[in-house]
């Protein structure tokens, strides 16, 4: 795999898309333990576009680093032994370590409950119902995984067999959102037909794009942004699974190609930065550290003297510190430990994972 730079933008929106990921679930947290958030709660909201700015970056990086590669099983099992080895150890640890509480104080997370089943399929990046008839994995937030593992898998499929990826890709997905609409499926098929795959699509026409030497200027990115907001406030659609990729998808897009725009002309922050470096690890992590820093605030602030905005903004501070922290003494050791061979290994700076590839 080819070396490419690293681009700071692209650690910035990494960084941003995953604040944003934990406000979404910290609004709800704090809410639960009696605080009334106010400004916090109406930005918030929108949090959850960091998944599809993960996928649209996924999408960019991946035709990134592949690009002008040979076609052939040894370009695509590199490929999978990178995608793997950054990926999985610190998911594993951690959604063993949430089966583990799980078993030793079952009420720590409400109805949740032990099920071999589901603990199989979670290990495997395989969807399946969890305790609550939801389509998610032990540790929820991995679903976003189990689609960009969908994703590694049909991207390598297409560079064992064409170097015009880019297009094998798109058919592939294309044609899987379309039997959504002609199956009746199970949760699997539910699952890999949904449309938001489409947003790897969208990032990897950008990846081209950058990746053959053009960029998109300023002034077409601004149009761009101006023009998805001006869509978004005519149609004003309600967000159902069927349409995201269209709803938060092309927001996704427009921000990730104004990032990009905007690469060498702004003074890009270093700690937001460092945070988009753990993204990976806020990402995961913060599935223990939000409930866990509310719940502490809560016994601290019985009286809820704490503004609820205050509130949130302490328990996203701890969770970017839990987040900080993991990244530096476990994901990174864990990353020089299963990281391929020199022969193998791509380079870092971009092939992270929302986290993951954000």
């Amino acid at each position: 795999m080819q070396s490419i730079r690293k681009y700071r933008s692209i650690q910035t929106l990494r960084a941003l898309a995953a604040l944003g990921v934990v406000a979404f679930h910290t609004n709800g947290n704090v809410l639960v333990y009696g605080w009334l958030p106010e400004l916090f709660a109406r930005v918030s909201r929108y949090g959850e576009i960091g998944v599809d700015v993960f996928f649209v970056i996924s999408g960019f990086v991946m035709a990134m680093v592949t690009h002008g590669e040979p076609v052939g099983w040894a370009s695509a099992r590199t490929f999978m032994a990178a995608r793997l080895a950054r990926v999985v150890p610190l998911y594993w640890l951690l959604t063993a370590l949430f089966i583990a509480l799980l078993l030793v104080v079952p009420g720590a997370f409400g109805n949740a409950h032990f099920i071999a089943w589901h603990a199989i399929t979670s290990f495997l990046f395989f969807p399946s119902l969890n305790w609550a008839h939801i389509t998610a994995p032990v540790l929820g937030v991995g679903w976003t995984l189990n689609y960009e593992m969908w994703f590694y898998i049909v991207f390598m499929l297409a560079m064992c067999a064409t170097r015009y990826r880019l297009l094998l890709v798109s058919a592939l997905l294309l044609l899987s959102c379309s039997l959504r609409w002609l199956l009746d499926g199970s949760v699997a098929l539910d699952f890999y037909t949904n449309p938001i795959v489409l947003e790897f699509v969208f990032g990897c026409c950008v990846g081209w794009l950058y990746a053959s030497g053009r960029t998109v200027p300023v002034r077409v990115a601004g149009l761009l942004l101006v023009a998805v907001a001006v869509a978004g406030k005519v149609f004003a659609p309600t967000l159902t699974d069927t349409n995201r990729f269209l709803v938060f998808g092309l927001p996704a897009l427009a921000v990730v190609v104004a990032g990009l725009a905007l690469e060498d002309r702004v003074r890009w922050s270093a700690l937001l930065e460092r945070i988009g470096d753990a993204s990976y690890s806020l990402y995961l992590t913060h599935v223990f550290s939000v409930p866990i820093a509310a719940k502490v605030l809560q016994v601290l602030d019985r009286r809820h003297r704490l503004p609820g905005d205050l509130a949130c903004l302490l328990v996203v501070l701890v969770a970017t510190a839990v987040g900080l922290a993991c990244y530096r003494w476990v994901e990174r050791p864990l990353i020089r430990f299963c990281r391929p061979s020199r022969r193998t290994r791509v380079r870092k700076d971009l092939l992270r994972a929302p986290g993951v590839d954000g």
